[in-house]
C-alpha cells in the first residue's frame, strides 16, 4: 500500500517541480493606486499584494477571459498581527503557462485596478539581475508572449505571424539574424522611432510594452525593419484577445489527478471487500 501511495503522489507532484527557487514579489495596494503596475515573473514565483488602507479588498485572475475570475484571494484591512491583509497567487510550474495575465484588484465590489504579470519560462540565464522589470528570459518558442527573428541568406523569417497580449503587458522579440533589426509599428507615423532595436549576435532581445493607455484593444500589425531601412517582415499584435491555453492545460491536469485519486479509491475499496 505504501508503495501505491508513492508511486501516485510521484507522479501527481512531479508536474509541479521547478527548475529554480521560488521568489515573490511584492505590490503595494494603496489608497488610490497600486505600485507598480506590472511585474515580470518566473513560473513557481509568488506575486504578493499587500493591502495598506483599513477596508477590504480582493483579488482575481481571469484565466480564459469568460469574465469569471478562476483565481481569487480576499484582503482585509491592514493587519499588523496577521497577514490577512495580504493576497498571494503561485504560479505554479505546469499549471500555468508563459504569458501575459491580468490580476484585477477589487474594491466595494468592482474592478478598481490592474496589475499585469508577464510570467516567463523558467530557462532565463543565471546571470541576469533578480527581481521585475529587468528579467530578459531565453526564447521560448511555446511562450505566447515571445517572437523570434531568424535569417537564411537574405530571407527573414519569424517564429510565429501573431501574438495575442492582454493590454499592459510585454511583447519579448529575439533575433538570431546577423544584422540589425528593428520593430516598428505600421500605424506610426515615419519619423516615428523603432520600438526597440536588436544587434542581432543571435543572443541578444528586446521587450516591447503595450500600455493600456497608448494602445488601443484591436489588431496591430508591425514590421521588421532591416539594416537598409527595408521592410523584411512584419507580424500582428492582437491586444484584448485573452487566450484560453491556460485553462486547458490546467483542466488537463486536475482531470488527471482526479482520475487517478478515483482509481486509488475504488483500488481500496475492493481489496478490502476482499478482505
Amino acid at each position: 500500500m505504501r508503495r501505491i501511495l508513492a508511486i501516485i503522489l510521484v507522479v501527481v507532484l512531479s508536474g509541479q517541480v521547478a527548475a529554480h527557487g521560488a521568489n515573490s514579489y511584492a505590490i503595494i495596494v494603496r489608497t488610490s493606486s497600486v505600485q507598480p503596475e506590472s511585474a515580470d515573473l518566473l513560473v513557481n514565483d509568488t506575486l504578493v499584494l499587500y493591502n495598506t488602507v483599513t477596508w477590504n479588498r480582493s483579488a482575481g485572475i481571469d484565466v480564459n477571459g469568460d469574465g469569471v475570475d478562476d483565481y481569487v484571494c480576499e484582503m482585509t484591512g491592514k493587519n499588523t498581527s496577521s497577514n490577512t491583509d495580504e493576497c498571494q497567487f503561485t504560479f505554479e510550474n505546469g499549471t500555468w503557462s508563459p504569458g501575459g495575465y491580468v490580476v484585477t484588484v477589487y474594491q466595494n465590489g468592482s474592478s478598481w485596478q490592474d496589475v499585469v504579470v508577464d510570467l516567463l519560462p523558467d530557462n532565463h540565464t543565471e546571470g541576469s539581475a533578480p527581481g521585475p522589470y529587468v528579467l530578459l528570459p531565453d526564447f521560448d518558442p511555446m511562450a505566447s508572449n515571445m517572437i523570434s527573428i531568424s535569417e537564411e541568406g537574405d530571407t527573414f523569417t519569424l517564429s510565429r505571424g501573431s501574438v495575442d497580449l492582454v493590454p499592459g503587458s510585454n511583447l519579448y522579440v529575439f533575433s538570431s539574424a546577423g544584422a540589425i533589426v528593428s520593430v516598428k509599428s505600421e500605424t506610426a507615423g515615419d519619423g516615428a522611432s523603432a520600438l526597440c532595436t536588436i544587434g542581432g549576435d543571435g543572443s541578444e532581445g528586446c521587450k516591447i510594452w503595450f500600455s493600456g493607455q497608448e494602445w488601443t484593444d484591436g489588431s496591430h500589425k508591425m514590421s521588421i525593419i532591416g539594416p537598409d531601412g527595408d521592410t523584411v517582415g512584419s507580424f500582428t499584435v492582437n491586444l484584448g484577445e485573452a487566450s484560453d491555453e491556460d485553462a486547458r492545460t490546467g483542466m488537463v491536469q486536475i482531470v488527471a489527478v482526479v482520475g487517478m485519486v478515483i482509481c486509488l479509491g475504488a483500488y481500496l475499496w475492493i481489496r478490502q471487500r476482499e478482505e
